[in-house]
């Protein structure tokens, strides 16, 4: 043997003996700290039909398919909160932390997602932070806590509670919008990233839970309920430094519950393997991170330099409709304004006024100072024309709650908000266990109550639609059951602006089981006659997580048949809804009414109105009705 290949063995050797202690010691200490909450795992369920529709939306623009464009990259900001000694010293360089954020970038934008740190650096000095423990959470975020950020703690050493040592974990629940991450795991492996995976809703590859084997099978054949809800990451036994050998290849033996052998992604970002061998998401793990941002995590916004802009109207029943908008940062040099985000700028200004005609509009824009650009895309954010037909929707074609001209509006900005649905919602013990048809894959809309606060409000809006035909009726289906049940409150929009509570409010549980049918309620339109409207279903969050409220079928009719004479309508007869509507045929009539039993027992007097006669105190029975302009009298017989 010469001398050269004696040397080129050694220094083979060399090599590998260090690639073989890196990959090893990076799997020393307990890597990540996230713990997947059935709670957590509930909420995304209750959202996947709104998470699917996005991700097809992404998948869509990053290859090209039909006629949309290629999606902005979405900028997101970070407030880096480094924790040194009570003297000053030590912690996170700003070297390491840009390095860090510059590597989180260059993974993500294949997410359509950069990071950028906003408002400089928050150092807190404390001795016994430097060595944190998971269970002093709100210690940290109490005092230091950003809202409309994430918030990236980065600290000499971190223990779960358990004790164990962890290079990080994040906690996204609601608006915490937490990272706590060990400082050399945050420079010098894939944790960081990991965890920023775990913030946007991604769970291990081999499941939520690490104390037993995953239940996905090796055939895919469940993919998307289990394991970690991704079907193009390979079902994964959990891997760790004792199946996956120092070239990160999988050489464990584990099989599923039908006898199959495991064959797992040793290198996927979200997995347990070796920190070294982990570089990668899957298509559909960009697509899940991507779509949670848009229907949960929009609202995150830098105060000094954002792309948030508004409009002063977004919505319209005409068929054009002229919007002035308006950037909301004052620190910027550049805006380019994308206003139906089609790749192409439209406007340089910071205000520009810009006229649409008929169509729903997603808007983009993008900023810029003297040293960075950033950018943000509103989803159907602009709204223009007239529905042309009655309003009849059962929702089983929708994908989302706004979807087909409706808007889900998060009115709070705390996750309170409107999805669409089929079966059980995924919060036990509130919600409906199907539409309102009784159909196993019939879809009703439906308020999220788990991630919110009491209090909170949602908004669903319909479409505009024309009340063409007298004596019209919108009709629909509700379901309220659950302890923590709110408020549900229809208000209508005319072009005098909204009218609230056109009947009254539904307050607390509607039904006493679960099972239970829909109900229905009815509003009368018929003073609307002629009108372009829309109908608003306003939902305010009760108590607690079991609150969710259901609504469903909804639809203009027209009543035929009304008790009437030549100058009165009275309907519906027998009662419903313990509303009574009384319309006089002739507006210039000023009527009073008295309503008394069949021995003249007076109950209600008024005035008749364009608002219906609320006859909840009266007993079922028969009762007269008496109606008198002034100049005639007429008398009604009518049943509750």
């Amino acid at each position: 043997m010469n001398i050269f290949t004696s040397r080129f063995k050694f220094l083979f050797f060399l090599v590998c003996f260090t690639i073989t202690n890196i990959l090893y010691s990076q799997n020393l200490a307990s890597d990540c700290g996230t713990i997947t909450s059935p709670e957590s795992i509930k909420y995304i369920q209750a959202i996947k039909p709104q998470l699917k529709t996005y991700e097809q939306e992404f998948l869509n623009a990053k290859f090209g398919k039909g006629d949309i464009p290629v999606k902005t990259i979405n900028s997101i900001p970070i407030k880096a909160h480094i924790i040194r000694n009570s003297n000053g010293t030590g912690g996170l360089s700003i070297s390491e932390l840009n390095s860090a954020i510059s590597s989180l970038n260059e993974i993500y934008r294949d997410a359509l997602m950069e990071f950028f740190l906003c408002d400089g650096i928050n150092y807190i000095d404390d001795d016994k932070l430097c060595h944190f423990n998971k269970s002093d959470e709100s210690i940290l975020t109490e005092k230091n806590n950003v809202a409309g950020l994430i918030n990236i703690y980065f600290t000499d050493f971190i223990k779960n509670t358990s004790n164990e040592s962890i290079c990080g974990y994040s906690n996204n629940a609601g608006r915490q919008d937490v990272i706590v991450m060990k400082n050399d795991c945050a420079t010098n492996d894939s944790s960081l990233a990991h965890e920023m995976g775990h913030f946007f809703s991604l769970m291990h590859t081999h499941g939520p839970k690490n104390d037993s084997l995953t239940t996905e099978l090796v055939d895919g054949s469940n993919c998307d309920t289990d394991g970690d809800g991704i079907c193009d990451t390979p079902a994964d036994p959990k891997l760790t430094d004792k199946n996956v050998n120092n070239f990160c290849e999988y050489i464990g033996t584990e099989t599923d519950a039908h006898g199959n052998a495991f064959n797992p992604d040793s290198q996927n970002m979200m997995s347990y393997s070796k920190k070294g061998c982990r570089t990668h998401f899957t298509q559909q793990q960009l697509a899940r991170m991507y779509a949670f941002f848009m229907t949960t995590k929009n609202y995150l916004s830098c105060p000094s330099f954002n792309a948030d802009f508004s409009a002063d109207i977004s919505q319209t029943c005409e068929e054009n409709l002229t919007v002035q908008f308006k950037s909301n940062c004052k620190n910027i040099t550049q805006w380019e304004w994308d206003i139906d985000s089609d790749g192409v700028i439209d406007y340089t200004s910071p205000n520009p006024i810009h006229t649409y005609n008929s169509g729903v509009f997603d808007v983009t824009l993008k900023v810029s100072n003297k040293s960075k650009s950033i950018s943000k895309t509103y989803s159907k954010y602009i709204k223009v024309g007239t529905q042309s037909e009655m309003l009849n929707e059962n929702f089983n074609n929708f994908e989302i709650a706004g979807d087909k001209g409706w808007t889900a509006n998060d009115v709070s900005k705390n996750g309170y908000n409107w999805y669409s649905n089929f079966g059980k919602t995924y919060t036990e013990n509130t919600g409906p266990n199907k539409d309102n048809s009784d159909e196993t894959l019939g879809k009703y809309i439906y308020v999220e109550a788990s991630g919110a606060e009491p209090g909170d409000i949602a908004e669903f809006v319909s479409p505009c639609f024309i009340i063409s035909k007298e004596n019209s009726e919108l009709e629909f289906a509700y379901h309220m059951f659950g302890n923590g049940i709110g408020e549900l409150h229809i208000d209508l929009k005319t072009d005098t602006g909204y009218i609230n509570d056109v009947i009254p409010a539904l307050i607390g549980s509607q039904q006493n089981n679960q099972d239970d049918a829909f109900l229905t309620a009815s509003i009368d339109l018929s003073s609307y006659t002629y009108q372009t409207i829309k109908v608003r279903f306003r939902a305010i969050r009760g108590s607690s997580w079991e609150g969710d409220i259901a609504i469903d079928d909804i639809f203009i009719k027209t009543i035929h048949t009304p008790i009437s004479d030549d100058s009165y309508k009275v309907y519906p007869n027998p009662v419903k809804s313990d509303l009574l509507y009384v319309k006089a045929n002739d507006s210039k009539l000023v009527s009073n009414y008295v309503i008394s039993n069949l021995v003249g027992q007076t109950f209600l007097t008024g005035t008749v109105s364009n608002r219906p006669i609320n006859v909840s105190s009266l007993p079922s029975g028969t009762y007269l009705l008496i109606l008198n302009d002034g100049n005639s009298r007429v008398l009604k017989k009518i049943i509750k």
